[in-house]
């Protein structure tokens, strides 16, 4: 009796051992890789498409559902010819940021939905002849808000996540074409703003 005693004793510690060892690492650092689409709204959405996006991030989770996290953002957007084909090439803008954010999670479970907010601040730069239309090198500030899904397996981490991106202090695209000479403080300057869906894969530590 006392050695089947030892043996269920002896499974109980191996199994826990086990489970232990598959139990997904939902604290500590994340570092992710990853890439999507992104695209604007309002006054932007007809002056600019839709382009790839890409980014970096890196997450300290002190808990299964709090997390502080930096991120290197960038993308590439074509700028939308339409009526001026005679007069630029293939004009597109480049734009490459960083941001902090907070993300809370919705559950404690290895799928687990959050929201996340944050600031970040972004360098637009044009090319191409987008210069002939008016547009312009800028620096704007976001305050990047939106949800997303994590899945922890092991060390494993896959992240899927749409974000809209609340721009603030831009002046990238204008309104009309500015007029030559035209002092850039009589320029208006279309408003919008921006979003992004990724999916990001990468490890916790």
């Amino acid at each position: 009796m006392k050695r089947i005693q030892a043996l269920v004793v002896a499974g109980a510690l191996c199994g826990g051992t086990a489970l232990a060892k598959d139990e997904p690492n939902m604290r500590g650092l994340t570092v992710t890789v990853g890439g999507g689409v992104e695209g604007y709204s309002r006054g932007l959405a007809p002056r600019i498409d839709p382009g790839a996006a890409y980014g970096a991030t890196a997450t300290l989770k002190p808990s299964r559902v709090f997390g502080i996290e930096l991120g290197y953002t960038g993308a590439l957007n074509k700028i939308d010819r339409r009526g001026t084909e005679d007069l630029v090439g293939n004009p597109d803008i480049i734009r490459n940021g960083g941001q902090a954010v907070a993300t809370i999670g919705l559950t404690a479970s290895p799928i687990q939905p959050y929201i996340l907010g944050g600031i970040g601040i972004n360098r637009y730069n044009v090319r191409r002849g987008a210069e002939a239309l008016g547009y312009r090198d800028d620096t704007a500030g976001a305050v990047p808000l939106g949800a997303g899904l994590r899945f922890y397996t092991g060390t494993f981490t896959a992240d899927l996540r749409a974000n809209y991106n609340l721009l603030f202090d831009q002046q990238l695209v204008p309104s009309l074409p500015p007029a030559e000479n035209q002092p850039i403080s009589d320029v208006t300057f279309a408003s919008g703003s921006s979003y992004n869906a990724t999916l990001n894969l990468g490890a916790t530590f």
